[in-house]
């Protein structure tokens, strides 16, 4: 029987802004900004939006606890916990349902599946495998196909992963891999998946691999010349982005495609970057550091690396920090530094969210 959270609480707080670029960039896209606010504290963070611009993530409540959220129509509603502190949504699908993790009134955090209308659903309920102390559903699709993984260890340096994917009232484990552990980080509307594998056992930073699976089996993507190489999403044209060890140690975000495994740079001067989500556009977005050694929000398109910072003017009070999502319109949510708070945003292209050529 489904579990309900606790009472929803909706934060009509968010502010539209329309952004101007500043000089320089009259060619660039022009984004309106929604700061969508908090459930009552200091903080958000948004990580997933679907089609329609609906947006999910986490925000801190006025007695300091973090809550999983959906943004509908100018408003955040509280998605409550199982009876926990503490909750975060990951994903919202183009139907409406979200994905996340919410903690028991034990602490232990459960995988969850609900919509902004209905009753939320303890995936755990249908398999007692979920039941320990941590799983969470990290993603899904059109179909209803959910991803996720269970720790199967609470110590630290002996944690291992297991991945599982639900649909219609079943729950099928993943196992590993054949690894040591593996996640799934994400499926597309064909049922197509992305996560990795860990080689070495019980370590944290252990090597692991990335892999795509598909009706062929599992493929590997191939590395950066690094030990890591951690895929985030994949859009339906199985374009895979994530990012990915270098020979020197840092990260570089990357994209996968027709067998390829390509470096997406950084900002000039930067050392490091991140994917985190593509759209069906070959759009990409996530984080940079610069020269300045700041990270910035960051979108990946057309084989070009650029700050979302310069597509917004500077009056705005906002760093962008990092971009979690992106849609097919071009709408982008991530997290920033507003007025000394770390806060949730929404840009919104007024252009069709396609970059001009300056």
């Amino acid at each position: 029987m489904a579990t309900m959270f606790g009472r929803w609480g909706v934060a009509a707080v968010s502010i539209a802004m329309v952004l101007v670029p500043a000089g320089g960039f009259a060619q660039d896209a022009v984004y309106t900004l929604t700061d969508l606010g908090t459930l009552g504290g200091n903080r958000s963070v948004a990580l997933g939006i679907n089609r329609a611009g609906d947006v999910v993530g986490s925000a801190e409540t006025a007695d300091g606890r973090s809550h999983a959220f959906v943004y509908l129509k100018s408003a955040l509603i509280d998605l409550g916990t199982f009876g926990g502190d503490e909750s975060h949504a990951y994903r919202i699908s183009d139907g409406g349902l979200i994905v996340g993790r919410a903690t028991t009134t034990h602490g232990e955090f459960r995988p969850f599946v609900t919509s902004a209308s209905g009753e939320p659903f303890d995936i755990s309920q249908l398999d007692a495998r979920l039941k320990g102390m941590f799983s969470t559903a990290i993603d899904l699709n059109s179909a209803g196909y959910v991803v996720g993984y269970r720790q199967t260890h609470g110590d630290h340096m002996a944690a291992r992963r297991r991945a599982f994917v639900y649909r219609d009232s079943q729950v099928v484990d993943f196992g590993t891999f054949g690894a040591e552990d593996g996640i799934v980080a994400a499926i597309n509307g064909a049922g197509q998946m992305v996560g990795y594998f860990g080689t070495e056992p019980h370590a944290d930073y252990a090597e692991h691999r990335g892999f795509l699976v598909d009706e062929t089996g599992l493929i590997d993507l191939g590395t950066l010349g690094g030990r890591m190489t951690t895929p985030t999403d994949i859009n339906d044209s199985r374009q895979v982005v994530g990012y990915a060890q270098v020979g020197s140690g840092e990260n570089h975000a990357f994209l996968y495609q027709a067998g390829r495994l390509t470096d997406l740079g950084t900002l000039p001067g930067g050392t490091q970057s991140y994917a985190y989500a593509i759209n069906n556009l070959g759009q990409a977005v996530g984080a940079s550091d610069s020269s300045a050694g700041a990270q910035r929000a960051v979108l990946f398109d057309r084989g070009r690396v650029r700050d979302l910072n310069g597509l917004i003017p500077a009056v705005a009070r906002w760093r962008l920090t990092e971009a979690r999502d992106i849609n097919d319109s071009g709408q982008i949510v991530g997290t920033g530094v507003f007025n000394g708070q770390v806060r949730a945003f929404l840009l919104t292209p007024t252009g069709g969210g396609k970059l001009r050529r300056p």
